[in-house]
């Protein structure tokens, strides 16, 4: 059997804007414009049929998936995963990429965005991998795929999105702000596909 689980970004928010690490040691909330996202994202999903959406316990990703349900025709009920949450980017917090780069090198920042599976074992200094941050969500996607319903929607973040395309190594990924990205779970093999 074959579910469907369509993982969207969360709109922007101030330090999206900034160019400004952002990750679960952030809890921003979304802006003028990533509320603007989160409703064109709404009007997108809308005839995906979505059952249920599973969202990062933050706060951009919670008012994005707000939008999503309040949106839809049909009740959909929102579960908060404390594994979807984006990774912890230690020293990096809030630091904007020009202050981080200066410190610790473009090449390091670079390994750090666009992971492969020789680079992302690496890590800011307090900070968690991407290879990390791909077992927990891995993890919890399968837990996700193990429920009843079939058709689900995942808010989450980039960080989390990039460990993904490592880990099951996707191609023609998109991080942009209430990107889609439609996955589906093959239940006798236990994989996930990426769908164009």
């Amino acid at each position: 059997m074959k579910k469907n689980i369509f993982i969207f970004r969360h709109g922007q928010t101030d330090k999206n804007l900034a160019q400004k690490w952002q990750g679960s040691g952030c809890d921003d909330v979304l802006n003028e414009t990533g509320k603007q996202q989160a409703k064109e994202l709404a009007d997108k999903v809308k005839d995906f049929e979505l059952e249920k959406i599973y969202c990062s316990p933050l706060i951009r990703a919670k008012q994005t998936a707000n939008f999503i349900v309040n949106n839809s025709t049909k009740k959909i009920d929102i579960k908060v995963m404390n594994d979807l949450r984006e990774i912890y980017f230690g020293v990096a917090e809030g630091k904007t990429f020009s202050e981080v780069r200066k410190i610790f090198g473009s090449e390091f920042e670079q390994c750090l965005l666009n992971p492969n599976q020789q680079t992302w074992f690496l890590h800011f200094p307090e900070a968690e991998s991407k290879y990390e941050a791909f077992n927990r969500v891995d993890a919890c996607l399968k837990e996700i795929a193990s429920e009843k319903e079939n058709t689900v929607g995942v808010v989450c973040h980039a960080g989390v999105i990039s460990a993904l395309q490592c880990g099951y190594q996707l191609k023609n990924v998109s991080f942009e702000n209430c990107a889609v990205l439609h996955l589906q779970y093959d239940t006798e093999s236990g994989k996930f596909e990426k769908i164009n």
